[in-house]
């Protein structure tokens, strides 16, 4: 099972409370892969206090007896500490993202380095970097256009349709001509390399 990251805790300390307040029975284990150690141990003190309360006082009949004393039973108690948890899971949020994030980003850039410079001769080095991204199972970079590059692309498309409308028959056939023997010869060299 993979390990947990802050990601994943609060909505498994969300689970668990929910479960301990339906009365279910929750194994023992969740305390260690949900709660830091400050946190179990936090547990811990809070337990051995009831006990030494147990052993003061008698069991209270009435309700307002077990508020007055400060008597909760062990799944009180674990309430307690995991909504406290994951009350502090909840602020530390974003800078958990970060961190995941960066982590993220600078594996990227490690598997990218490395399969840039370790690129055989002949083969396109920034094509390397990022199949060894994809391999390290993270993202490769996409390519975004910006405003000013959608821009020029559609200049140039204006100016390559006002040239051809004012392109004579016999210009129009020869640029026919050439494009017919451009993709010629990319089935060529395709086929050749199958």
């Amino acid at each position: 099972m993979p390990k947990l990251n802050p990601t994943h805790l609060p909505d498994r300390l969300r689970e668990v409370i929910d479960q301990l307040k339906r009365g279910e029975e929750v194994e023992a284990k969740k305390n260690k892969t949900l709660l830091n150690a400050t946190q179990q141990q936090a547990l811990e003190d809070e337990w051995n206090k009831q006990q030494v309360l147990r052993k003061k006082h008698k069991p209270p009949k009435t309700q307002a007896e077990k508020q007055k004393l400060g008597w909760k039973d062990k799944r009180e108690v674990r309430i307690e500490i995991y909504e406290k948890a994951y009350a502090q899971l909840q602020t530390d949020l974003v800078g958990d993202f970060r961190k995941l994030q960066r982590k993220r980003e600078a594996k990227a850039a490690d598997a990218y380095l490395n399969g840039y410079f370790n690129a055989k001769d002949g083969v396109n080095k920034d094509s390397a970097g990022n199949i060894a991204i994809t391999r390290a199972r993270l993202k490769p970079p996409t390519s975004r256009f910006r405003k000013r590059d959608r821009q020029v692309n559609a200049l140039e498309e204006q100016l390559l349709n006002q040239f051809e409308a004012e392109m004579t028959e016999e210009e129009r056939e020869q640029r026919k001509l050439l494009k017919e023997t451009e993709r010629a010869e990319e089935r060529a060299r395709k086929g050749r390399f199958k």
